[in-house]
C-alpha cells in the first residue's frame, strides 16, 4: 500500500498541476469569452450556467492533459532508467564471463 510520503508526493503533484492549470485557464479565458462559446454552441437558454460549465470543463481538460503528460514523462523516464540498468548489468556479466575465460586459458 501507499505510505505517507507517497501520499504527500501525489498530493503535491496534483496540487501544483492544479495551480498551473488555473493559470493556463486564466490566460486562455483572457482571449476567449465563454459567453461567445456558449453562443457558438447554441446554448443561449441560460448563458450564465453554461459559462460556469465552460470554465470548469476547460480547467479540467487542461488539468487532465497536464497530469497525463507529466505521468507519461515520469513513466518513460523510469523505463529508460530500467533499460540502462539492465544494459549495465549485461555489460558487467559480459566482463565477468570474459575475465573467467582469461583465468582458465
Amino acid at each position: 500500500m501507499f505510505n505517507l510520503l507517497k501520499y504527500k508526493c501525489l498530493l503535491g503533484y496534483l496540487w501544483t498541476s492544479a495551480i498551473a492549470a488555473g493559470v493556463l485557464s486564466i490566460i486562455f479565458f483572457t482571449f476567449i469569452d465563454p459567453v461567445h462559446v456558449a453562443n457558438m454552441l447554441e446554448l443561449q437558454s441560460d448563458t450564465a450556467l453554461y459559462e460556469v460549465k465552460i470554465y470548469a470543463w476547460v480547467f479540467c481538460a487542461i488539468w487532465f492533459s497536464m497530469n497525463t503528460s507529466t505521468y507519461l514523462a515520469y513513466y518513460f523516464g523510469q523505463l529508460v532508467q530500467k533499460m540502462e540498468k539492465e544494459e549495465q548489468q549485461q555489460t558487467e556479466r559480459g566482463k565477468s564471463v570474459n575475465d573467467s575465460h582469461l583465468e582458465i586459458g
